[in-house]
């Protein structure tokens, strides 16, 4: 294990210790055990401020931002009222980042594809991006959460439902963020956190448990569980059993999946649908392990045979994420600029990054690397014209190894979150332009597809799900 890797394990075994020292699963106001609700967000603003995790653009929360999202509110009064959605038997919570394909249409990646294939009658719910919705969207009955988003911002900042703290949890809140800011040298502050979701909670759960009962589904299926604690406890109180769908990487420092020995969490999904095998095992789950199911990632299966026909070049694909855009980009122009790598550059940017490459990368601009800064050319073209690919932590690697890519990971912070590549041979750990070299004359790819994707992922999928609705 490299230097790196123990650093950032430390970072993840320190923040786990420290959890349990102030037993801050323990806490619980308003009978809401309240850390479960606010452990990942503080998780990632740790290792943000420690050089990991990812960034990603948002909304800064002023008045500019206010007036928009007020605007959404009203809007969504006429347009896509959620309240106005018929009953169905399955609830989709989506993912509200859709990509654009080759259709003209903006799709989600998790949740479309089980749409065109599956024969239930559905409604699915989209809040906001960045106080937008991607249009036109793919999804066909579609309603969107700016009523219940922005009502509930509307409601705190008129004060209302204020949530009280009592002195011991917040005594205990106060220790542990001190305790965190000094392992950590990070700024953290638990207790304003803590009272921000429970305050969320109150002004939303209503609306929420509402919907359900407008809705009435069987089965709710969601994309991304943490963050969505309210919609879950609104789900179990009105009886509807909820699957979540594997929408990236899971490891033992992913704090939204990884619940180790004693934690646990109450408000997690009842279901997890895996990519497959490979992913049931890799953590402590806080459900049984006959409710992760492996189905495979339908997405993945019906477009990866899309671009056969493209002729694949000599080109090495780099995938861009978060915070290690800068390391990474860096990189590529060395890589770009060496006489010993005949290969074309391409380099993807994360969605995160588009609006803000030219600034934040400029040498990226002063060079002939081709910088993809929007969703087209569609990753699975990059990708079939691709030989090899570079990246660090994306949950795109694995895909770009489903089209036979030699892999390369480039030791900087977050190399860790793919280390089983690293493990089985899979992958290269590159630090430098000479490693790199060394390795695209020596490396050959062997990736056991159906261990990381189950087969027949589309067919599972429609197969499961209808047996959780059944059930």
């Amino acid at each position: 294990m490299t230097t790196t890797n123990k650093q950032k394990h430390t970072i993840a075994d320190r923040f786990k210790s420290l959890e349990q020292e102030y037993s801050l699963f323990d806490i619980r106001i308003d009978s809401v055990p309240i850390w479960e609700r606010i452990r990942f967000h503080i998780y990632r603003q740790i290792k943000q401020q420690n050089g990991t995790g990812q960034a990603h653009t948002g909304v800064d929360n002023d008045w500019r931002d206010y007036i928009r999202g007020g605007g959404l509110f009203l809007k969504n009064l006429f347009i896509n009222n959620p309240y106005l959605a018929d009953q169905s038997d399955v609830l989709y919570l989506g993912h509200h980042r859709r990509k654009k394909q080759e259709d003209g249409h903006w799709w989600d990646l998790y949740c479309d594809p089980i749409h065109e294939a599956c024969d239930h009658e559905y409604v699915q719910f989209e809040r906001p991006y960045l106080l937008d919705h991607y249009r036109p969207a793919r999804t066909s009955n579609l309603r969107y959460l700016d009523l219940i988003e922005y009502g509930g911002t509307l409601q705190r900042l008129l004060g209302l439902h204020e949530p009280e703290i009592p002195q011991e949890a917040r005594s205990q809140l106060v220790a542990a963020g001190s305790a965190m800011e000094d392992q950590f040298d990070a700024d953290v502050d638990l207790l304003s956190q803590a009272t921000e979701a429970l305050h969320v909670r109150r002004t939303t759960l209503p609306l929420y448990r509402r919907l359900l009962e407008r809705v009435d589904p069987e089965l709710a299926v969601i994309v991304v569980s943490y963050g969505n604690e309210t919609f879950i406890e609104a789900c179990k109180r009105q009886n509807v059993r909820i699957a979540e769908l594997q929408h990236g990487v899971i490891n033992e420092n992913h704090l939204g999946y990884s619940y180790s020995g004693s934690r646990t969490k109450e408000m997690f999904p009842d279901y997890l649908l895996t990519f497959g095998e490979f992913w049931t095992d890799v953590v402590e789950f806080p459900i049984p392990d006959d409710q992760i199911i492996p189905v495979g990632y339908p997405y993945l299966e019906q477009f990866a045979n899309t671009y056969d026909n493209v002729e694949t070049k000599n080109q090495l694909l780099f995938i861009s994420q978060g915070l290690i855009g800068e390391q990474l980009s860096k990189f590529a122009v060395a890589v770009d600029q060496s006489p010993d790598i005949d290969h074309n550059i391409v380099y993807k940017l994360h969605p995160g990054e588009y609006d803000r490459w030219r600034t934040e990368y400029p040498w990226l601009a002063e060079t002939e690397i081709t910088v993809i800064d929007s969703s087209e050319p569609a990753l699975y073209r990059l990708f079939s014209e691709s030989s090899g690919q570079v990246g660090v932590y994306s949950t795109a690697v694995y895909e770009g190894l489903q089209f036979d890519l030699k892999t390369y990971l480039y030791d900087c912070p977050g190399e860790e979150t793919l280390q089983p590549l690293l493990d089985n041979g899979t992958a290269i750990l590159v630090s430098s332009v000479d490693q790199l070299v060394s390795a695209l004359k020596n490396h050959t790819t062997q990736f056991d597809r159906e261990q990381y994707f189950s087969p027949n992922a589309t067919s599972r999928m429609c197969d499961t799900l209808s047996d959780l609705k059944s059930k």
